[in-house]
């Protein structure tokens, strides 16, 4: 996709911070954090406030997939080649470290986990642990398992097509992949679910073939992507949807109001086709709310949401550790898991255990990723004209 082909002006900085961003994020994790807290004895406000936040990874998706492909075609929009080294060791050096350490804990303090049971550690060292999954400890690593096939097949993607296609063909794709995802989540519903085997509970089955594997959920990081095309190729487009945050609402609010009540109902055929994509369209939309001058305004002003945004990634990978040893520690004083102490303890030592995750792991791997960033390798020097 040349900058001659999709440029209207000039691109803008992919580096430039966006706090409303941030608390996105926030947003997100606490959507999660909710939705993995356990549920045995909760009370009936707790379950009904905290049953959608499945939808938290869902917003995750989307701002990965707009942060991750601003970083990799910003180079494209200056007219340079692909930065395919440089992309791949900031990937690896960012997620790897951590999670590498909260999958040692896992694999190796049995004692530690939140379940009995973990999936074979080839499986998570591969990042195919989303495939065939039906629970046990660390299955929330289920959704870094779609980030890493995302990093794969966006680069390649984009060096497949560069120089290749306009526009028109981007659009035509993006619905197609859009249109190939649902079809693929209906027919997965009519063989496994529309008469479910005896004995196995629907919603096992539904995570197992439509929730977790991939080929189900790429439309949240795609919505992401078409918004970083829009962002890095179109930025007289992109400044125009930031300038009418009318639009940015009553996109969101249709989306999500629409997605709600198949939200509730999230086994079902309509639900297990369209449910996806209409988050993925609605939280887009909330993300260019985000960016607009009335968003930046709001969302950029929630104190400490720029802190609590660079430990998220920290905090989804070792929330389930830390909430179960907090349970299991206040247990033994009669404390159960929705007494007040029990319950801002899990989210203090959560939010304690991921900044030293943070800052003893995860930091020094993203300084380092900095200083190599600043020696590029041959291939990320500008194109010949």
């Amino acid at each position: 996709m040349p900058p001659a082909a999709l440029t209207d002006s000039r691109p803008l900085d992919p580096a430039r911070h966006a706090p409303g961003l941030d608390t996105l994020r926030v947003l997100a994790i606490v959507l999660v954090l909710g939705f993995h807290y356990p549920r045995e004895g909760a009370p009936e406000w707790f379950t009904e406030a905290v049953s959608f936040g499945w939808a938290g990874v869902d917003l995750f998706f989307v701002l990965s997939g707009f942060l991750i492909g601003r970083q990799l075609l910003a180079p494209l929009a200056r007219g340079e080649r692909l930065r395919l080294g440089t992309f791949c060791l900031r990937r690896l050096l960012r997620v790897l470290p951590a999670y590498w350490v909260v999958l040692a804990v896992y694999a190796f303090v049995p004692g530690a986990r939140e379940q009995v049971a973990l999936a074979p550690l080839w499986s998570f060292l591969t990042f195919t642990q989303n495939f065939g999954l039906e629970g046990g400890a660390f299955s929330h690593a289920w959704s870094l398992c779609i980030e890493e096939h995302f990093y794969v097949a966006l680069p390649l993607l984009v060096l497949a097509l560069s120089g290749r296609v306009r526009w028109r063909g981007v659009l035509v794709l993006v619905l197609g992949i859009v249109l190939l995802g649902i079809a693929v989540r209906m027919s997965l519903w009519w063989a496994h679910l529309e008469v479910p085997s005896p004995g196995v509970p629907l919603g096992r089955i539904y995570r197992r073939w439509i929730y977790y594997p991939t080929w189900g959920r790429m439309d949240g990081l795609l919505a992401g992507v078409v918004l970083a095309l829009v962002y890095t190729f179109r930025p007289a487009l992109w400044s125009r949807w930031v300038r009418a945050p009318l639009g940015a609402v009553l996109l969101t609010a249709s989306c999500l109001g629409l997605a709600w009540p198949l939200c509730a109902e999230n086994k079902t055929l309509a639900s297990s086709a369209l449910v996806f994509p209409l988050l993925s369209l609605g939280f887009a939309a909330l993300v260019v709310l985000a960016a607009t001058d009335i968003g930046a305004r709001i969302l950029g002003r929630v104190p400490g949401a720029r802190w609590l945004a660079s430990v998220t990634y920290c905090v989804y990978l070792s929330h389930k550790l830390v909430i179960h040893a907090v349970h299991g520690a206040l247990a033994k004083h009669g404390l159960d898991a929705y007494h007040p102490v029990t319950m801002l303890a899990s989210l203090a030592c959560v939010i304690v255990a991921a900044a030293i995750l943070h800052v003893t792991v995860e930091r020094p791997f993203l300084r380092l990723r900095e200083r190599w960033a600043r020696h590029p390798a041959p291939e990320a020097r500008p194109a010949a004209a």
